[in-house]
């Protein structure tokens, strides 16, 4: 669709502000490549371009609104250009293509999807790609700077919930017999019999809700290995071996800590009971129905799939995921993951009392969950049946069954993050009917 126009005033700005702002630096996977702080001058530099770049922005450019210039009337067409045409086609499976609409057919504003869209592509936000799906057809689509529709982009921690649908298809086959196997039997560097090694009673269940236990340190707010157990193991290239080293400090279940290192003791235990790796296992059960093939999904030096980090794919396919989950699991005439999987993973586990925010690898009950973001935007307008997908530096997926919307949004932020609340505010008030 024509979802690669650019802005003629915003994103220009942005991609000279996201060139200036990114100008030292390298795009940072967490695998293996960590980014430095840059130096005081270099911070200085930076903030006098931006500085100057701003003030012509705001003196030399005006939003659509304001002008009635040709100019003006372009940039209008150019932002028009963001919006899904045609009309709605019913139900379909978009295992060969994406089908588009406009918004207008399927119940949404296209003025106020258009805001939504312009307040993503804000420049100190870094987006790269972006895309809104409501009955199944695509109504808003948009990349900037040099990310395109076919390029891949990193998923960080929106692998967990890829990792979540493999478990639930491996219970579905039987090959797990369900989620209160103990990891142990997975693990010999853990001891089943020894009863006073706090691991020996980790299950699959604690993995997914991270209640392990396990020694964790997992600390966002810089990128700083000293601080954060996630960097270190990606650093240590041997992700399993590191995980196998943790001491149990808690007893599992009892305490909710964000830890990256849990569902990572899931790769070991899919790869042991299907024989393949755990993306090769996705590709045949996953991705194969789905027709998702631009994809790539890292290992570490031991061939263990990052089953927390580093699956690799386009926004669109992305997409096919979430609307797979939209869809309770089936695609086309085939259920590929169990839908009852899909109802008990978006739900938070009774079993998990400190945070409700959370169920097997999936951010859930949104109003909760964003509401720890300091939004200033209330959540209420914000469905209860919500959940998101989410990996750090902006990656997410949003699946909102009740309004029958899926988003995907892909960046590299690195100082400002976009409000999400306000984000999903914005584009739940273009939904109309």
């Amino acid at each position: 669709m024509a979802g690669n126009l650019p802005f003629q005033g915003l994103e220009r700005t942005h991609k000279m502000l996201g060139f200036i702002l990114n100008l030292p630096e390298s795009y940072c996977r967490i695998k293996s490549i960590f980014c430095g702080k840059d130096s005081k001058m270099t911070f200085i530099f930076r903030f006098i371009v931006v500085s100057l770049f701003t003030a012509l922005l705001l003196n030399g450019c005006s939003t659509p609104a304001q002008k009635t210039s040709a100019e003006g009337t372009a940039q209008m067409q150019a932002q028009a250009g963001y919006l899904g045409q045609g009309e709605y086609t019913g139900k379909y499976w978009p295992t060969k293509e994406w089908r588009e609409c406009k918004p207008e057919a399927v119940g949404m504003n296209s003025d106020k999807l258009l805001q939504a869209i312009e307040y993503a592509a804000t420049p100190a936000f870094n987006a790269e790609g972006l895309v809104i799906l409501r009955k199944g057809h695509i109504v808003g689509e948009a990349y900037f700077g040099n990310f395109k529709i076919n390029s891949r982009h990193v998923s960080h921690s929106v692998a967990k919930s890829f990792t979540s649908a493999l478990v639930g298809i491996a219970i579905d086959k039987g090959l797990i017999k369900d989620i209160d196997e103990r990891i142990c039997q997975y693990y010999k560097e853990w001891d089943c019999k020894d009863k006073d090694d706090l691991r020996s009673r980790i299950t699959i269940r604690h993995a997914m809700t991270l209640t392990t236990g396990l020694e964790w340190q997992e600390n966002w707010s810089k990128w700083d290995p000293a601080t954060n157990d996630a960097l270190k193991m990606g650093q240590s290239g041997r992700f399993i071996k590191y995980m196998a080293e943790r001491k149990g400090l808690y007893e599992p279940g009892q305490r909710f800590y964000y830890s990256t290192g849990d569902p990572m003791l899931l790769s070991r235990v899919i790869q042991t009971v299907t024989g393949v790796t755990a993306f090769e296992f996705a590709r045949q059960n996953l991705f194969k129905p789905l027709n998702i093939t631009n994809i790539d999904w890292e290992e570490d030096r031991d061939g263990y799939t990052s089953t927390a980090w580093g699956l690799h794919t386009t926004v669109r396919d992305y997409a096919k995921f979430g609307y797979l989950f939209l869809n309770k699991g089936y695609w086309e005439d085939r259920r590929v993951v169990p839908a009852e999987w899909v109802e008990k993973s978006t739900k938070t586990d009774p079993s998990v009392k400190m945070w409700n925010g959370y169920g097997y690898l999936w951010h859930v009950n949104l109003p909760n969950r964003l509401s720890i973001s300091r939004s200033p935007i209330s959540t209420a307008a914000i469905p209860p049946d919500g959940y998101m997908a989410e990996g750090v530096r902006g990656q997410n997926i949003f699946i909102l069954p009740s309004k029958d919307l899926v988003i995907v949004r892909v960046a590299n932020q690195t100082r400002e993050a976009m409000d999400l609340v306000k984000f999903f505010t914005m584009v739940l008030s273009a939904i109309e009917s």
